[in-house]
């Protein structure tokens, strides 16, 4: 993966540490939008899989892609618990929550899903944010699919994460291969 993210023209640098598909999900400490500090565990007790997605913010660059994103996950059928992720600074959560059917709205208040997913922009104008990304956790906690523009205003391909998400689900054997 790429350490370097485009936006707007501009080059921006990713924290070092990066987790790749195939490897164990990290369990990652976040506040929801009463200040509660919640964990997000790799795997469920359900079996169900985890989607985590972050932006930097909610803007007007990105709240067409969040809400699109939602309107899909919303009709998906199979166990599947979504975090819509944000820095510690994002104000505007309750909003952005109010609006949304799938997701959960979480602040990485302790930088646990920019450091240990890779996600953290270290430069530039965005510099302490997180980048757009996309982590499928499988049901058995691995990193199963992902997806992380090098540039931002590039869209998730949302036909190919239809795709993972059937595959993540159709194909789980209860083992990981990391755990």
């Amino acid at each position: 993966m790429e350490s370097s993210i485009n936006y707007k023209g501009e080059s921006l640098e990713l924290c070092e540490d990066f987790i790749d598909i195939g490897y164990m999900a990290e369990n990652i400490e976040v506040t929801d939008k009463q200040g509660e500090t919640k964990e997000i565990r790799r795997s469920h007790p359900d079996r169900s899989m985890t989607l985590l997605i972050s932006f930097p913010n909610a803007s007007d660059d990105f709240i067409d892609e969040i809400l699109k994103i939602d309107e899909l996950l919303s009709h998906i059928q199979v166990p599947l618990h979504c975090y819509m992720i944000f820095d510690k600074e994002y104000k505007e959560q309750t909003l952005l929550k109010n609006r949304l059917k799938k997701f959960e709205v979480v602040l990485d208040t302790e930088d646990e899903y920019g450091n240990m997913y890779g996600t953290k922009l270290v430069s530039g104008t965005l510099a302490g944010k997180l980048t757009k990304s996309l982590f499928l956790i499988s049901k058995d906690g691995a990193i199963f699919y992902l997806d992380m523009p090098s540039d931002l205003e590039k869209p998730f391909d949302l036909e190919r994460l239809r795709i993972e998400l059937n595959k993540a689900y159709t194909s789980y054997t209860g083992v990981g291969c990391h755990g």
